[in-house]
């Protein structure tokens, strides 16, 4: 790696964080624990910037990283996990040659949970929130990026299956599911 893709690379991190040297260090670990290699750590971070970047440029998602999720990190960050996991597994499949769409990956990801953001006054309680944060997830991401897939529209609307009982109609959302929940156990096992 020359130094201009290290510069290039360690901005792309620093984007995706809002500038937040704790949340950047955080996610390297996180990807380190999973035994992920920092050549795909850097790939995702630069797939997250240039299909998110109208997302991460959001207002909402700055005030994402003010927005206590999991009982002890923010929306953000577990945005960014549920982002970083679910390119790996594109990745993955990729590799054995299957399409993905990783814009609608990194899109669906970004914006799941953007939804959650004002739960307190939003929602009457946390059952509420479950179902509702969907509908309003979906509703943010309409106005962020314009030209919404199908693809990526459904996996944000029904990514809280089997919680809720629509299963997602698209490769796109299965991944997204598969990596919500797997971050979301992880998370809880190490608060």
């Amino acid at each position: 790696m020359n130094k201009t893709t290290t510069i290039s690379n360690e901005f792309h991190i620093d984007y995706c964080c809002k500038g937040r040297e704790d949340v950047k260090l955080r996610l390297l670990a996180w990807q380190d624990k999973r035994g992920i290699d920092r050549g795909e750590t850097l790939r995702a971070f630069s797939d997250i910037f240039t299909y998110g970047k109208e997302i991460l440029d959001s207002n909402i998602y700055a005030l994402s990283f003010t927005q206590v999720h999991h009982y002890h990190l923010s929306v953000g960050e577990h945005t960014l996990h549920v982002a970083l996991y679910a390119l790996g597994l594109s990745y993955k499949l990729q590799e054995k040659g299957k399409e993905v769409n990783i814009r609608d990956i990194v899109i669906s990801s970004l914006c799941h949970d953007l939804g959650i953001i004002g739960r307190h006054t939003k929602f009457k309680n946390d059952f509420v929130c479950c179902y509702l944060h969907p509908v309003h997830s979906l509703k943010i991401a309409e106005k962020l990026v314009p030209d919404l897939s199908k693809e990526a529209a459904d996996a944000i609307q029904r990514h809280m299956f089997p919680l809720l009982p629509l299963p997602p109609a698209s490769q796109t959302g299965s991944i997204l599911i598969k990596a919500d929940k797997a971050c979301t156990l992880l998370e809880l096992k190490n608060r």
